[in-house]
């Protein structure tokens, strides 16, 4: 291995790592849980129970039960197989030709019922994967994209690591390791209580000898294998997803690496990330090897105790011959059924760690926080805004913002945030969203679906122009109870274009129902003037800017100002460009610190001059 890569490693063991940047990080190995398969069992059955104790509990039940039932079916065949095969083998023995064939027919009846009853099976348990999963999944995107947990996961990174990664891989891999396992299991003890019966009637010894013999290798496999194969799981699929990531984060800023030509240091990170998920992998596959030189040991070492045990009793004439074979047929359906743990370990573990990220999840989209702030959402849509005592923080209370500022904005009047950067111009805009709420107060403001906010940098969605000019409304928004959708016709579109300075783009990407990646076709102009477009569409009754003129010239910025005034009652604009002053009525300036002075437009244009 190269020299480049070498410290890398030492973050498999779990210690302090080399960045490619040159500063040294701690390892996220810390965050990997330390339970045994035991300790995360009621992790699994409270995620587990959610399906089948929500909105569509029946359908779960339904077909948890249509899988018990086949699963009788199929263990009930298997018990008549074992009969026929000794039959079967009798009759060979001993050349009765007439009960040869009798065996042959019966055994011919029985498989042409099993194989439609297994492949039956097989269907019904995929359906229920597949159905468990759109189920899971559908709960959790509900509430990723609820009260705008996205987000604040995002604010806290150090809470859940790859939210997309859970919901997009670790549900499918739960629900089909669960379903898998627990029917497995289910049908394991189905063979072990319908064979111990056909066991225990010819050789009791071997029941006894099974039953001791699985319990010391369940537990040996559990204590020597178990938690170690869960940590490494966990931590694949934590490095899995950030490999990830960092792929997709390229993706998006792929105009900006390029401009900065930091290609060398993106490939080093991620190089560095792949590093770490191999090394895990390694470690991972060692650990599985001595776990199958275990596992081949334990289960190849019975595979002569069923004729030992009963060939003294064949050769001295107490049973038929075909009673060894169906002795080593119930011997080895009981030993597997036994042995479930030990053979499927790796699965055990896999599902283990799925459960611990999934439950994690769970609990980070129930925890929404203590908002110290108090947002007060006024149902009158000709309500203003009003901050009383605001004391702003950042996330995690770092830094205090502002304190104790009192603010007034009636309709009709608008406000132009003004202050250095870094200053908390666009935080403010944050707390009145109900994004940031650290701190102390009180926010009096509308709505949320009378409010409208523009970034600087506008969010282009996926989808037709159509559904680009629409963005945040449209199909589908009603149901996470956003905004009204809207009904809008090609007409109005087009004037609302040629009023925010873009009459030709329908005409120039192919139509309203074109679909391109708009983020790369449109400039930033463009896109401001998409998201201006959208705010005049909506009329808000308030309305905010956050430096979302930046990129327009003067005479650009001015009309969309001036269709903003007809719009909107209210708004309230960040920036840096002192032109913004003619547009609003009142300033906000940031005078130092966590300190803001409240003027109305001319008592801050006479104080510009006085500083001049």
């Amino acid at each position: 291995m190269s020299k480049d890569t070498t410290p890398l490693l030492t973050e498999v063991l779990g210690v302090t790592i080399e960045h490619p940047n040159g500063n040294n990080q701690k390892s996220s190995v810390e965050g990997t849980p330390n339970h045994s398969l035991a300790q995360v069992f009621p992790k699994w059955l409270k995620v587990a129970r959610l399906w089948f104790e929500g909105d569509e509990r029946w359908l779960a039940r339904g077909y948890a039960l249509a899988c018990v039932c086949l699963s009788l079916g199929t263990t009930t065949l298997l018990v008549r197989i074992s009969y026929a095969q000794r039959n079967f083998e009798t009759a060979m023995a001993g050349k009765d030709t007439v009960g040869f064939y009798k065996a042959v027919w019966e055994f011919v009846m029985i498989i042409c019922i099993a194989a439609p009853l297994f492949a039956l099976n097989d269907w019904v348990e995929a359906r229920l994967v597949m159905e468990w999963r759109r189920w899971l999944t559908r709960q959790l995107l509900i509430g990723y994209f609820s009260n705008r947990a996205f987000f604040k996961l995002h604010q806290q990174l150090d809470t859940v690591d790859n939210p997309d990664q859970r919901i997009c891989d670790d549900v499918p891999a739960f629900t089909d390791s669960s379903v898998m396992l627990c029917l497995g299991m289910m049908r394991k003890l189905f063979n072990c209580i319908a064979f111990a019966g056909v066991l225990y009637t010819v050789a009791p010894k071997l029941v006894l000898f099974l039953m001791a013999y699985s319990v010391f290798g369940t537990w040996f496999t559990a204590s020597a294998f178990g938690k170690r194969l869960m940590r490494l799981s966990y931590r694949q699929l934590q490095n899995e997803g950030n490999l990830r990531f960092d792929l997709v984060r390229t993706r998006e800023n792929a105009e900006s690496i390029a401009f900065y030509s930091g290609e060398a240091r993106e490939a080093a990170i991620a190089t560095s990330r792949l590093i770490l998920l191999i090394n895990t992998l390694r470690l991972k596959l060692a650990w599985e090897a001595g776990l199958a030189i275990w596992t081949n040991c334990y289960s190849y070492a019975t595979i002569l105790v069923p004729s030992l045990l009963t060939a003294p009793r064949y050769f001295s004439g107490e049973v038929e011959f075909g009673v060894i074979t169906q002795v080593g047929f119930a011997f080895h359906r009981i030993e597997s059924a036994l042995s479930m743990v030990v053979n499927n370990l790796s699965k055990f573990s896999g599902l283990a760690a799925e459960t611990e990220r999934l439950d994690s999840l769970f609990a980070a989209l129930r925890n929404r926080g203590t908002e110290q702030l108090r947002i007060v959402r006024l149902p009158s849509p000709s309500a203003g805004l009003s901050l009383q005592s605001l004391t702003l923080l950042t996330p995690g209370g770092g830094q205090t913002l502002c304190r104790d500022l009192d603010l007034g904005l009636a309709p009709g009047q608008s406000l132009l945030i003004v202050g250095p950067s870094g200053c908390g111009k666009s935080s403010l805009l944050r707390a009145i969203a109900g994004l940031w709420t650290d701190g102390s107060g009180i926010i009096n403001c509308p709505m949320p679906v009378d409010m409208f906010f523009l970034p600087q940098k506008p969010f282009m969605p996926l989808g037709n122009l159509r559904q680009q000019l629409l963005f945040p409304s449209g199909e589908g928004t009603r149901e996470l109870g956003s905004r009204r959708e809207l009904s809008v016709s090609d007409l109005e579109l087009q004037s609302l274009l040629e009023e925010v300075r873009l009459p030709a783009l329908a005409e120039r990407v192919g139509g309203f129902g074109a679909e391109l990646e708009w983020a790369h076709v449109l400039s930033l102009g463009e896109q401001q003037r998409v998201a201006m477009l959208r705010l005049l569409l909506h009329r808000p009754g308030l309305a905010f800017l956050d430096e979302a003129t930046g990129a327009l010239d003067t005479a650009t910025e001015a009309a969309l100002y001036a269709a903003l005034r007809r719009s909107c009652r209210s708004y309230i604009s960040v920036g840096h460009r002192m032109q913004l002053l003619e547009y609003h009525t009142h300033v906000l300036e940031n005078v130092g610190g966590s300190h803001w002075k409240f003027y109305t437009a001319d008592q801050f244009a006479g104080q510009a001059k006085d500083r001049k």
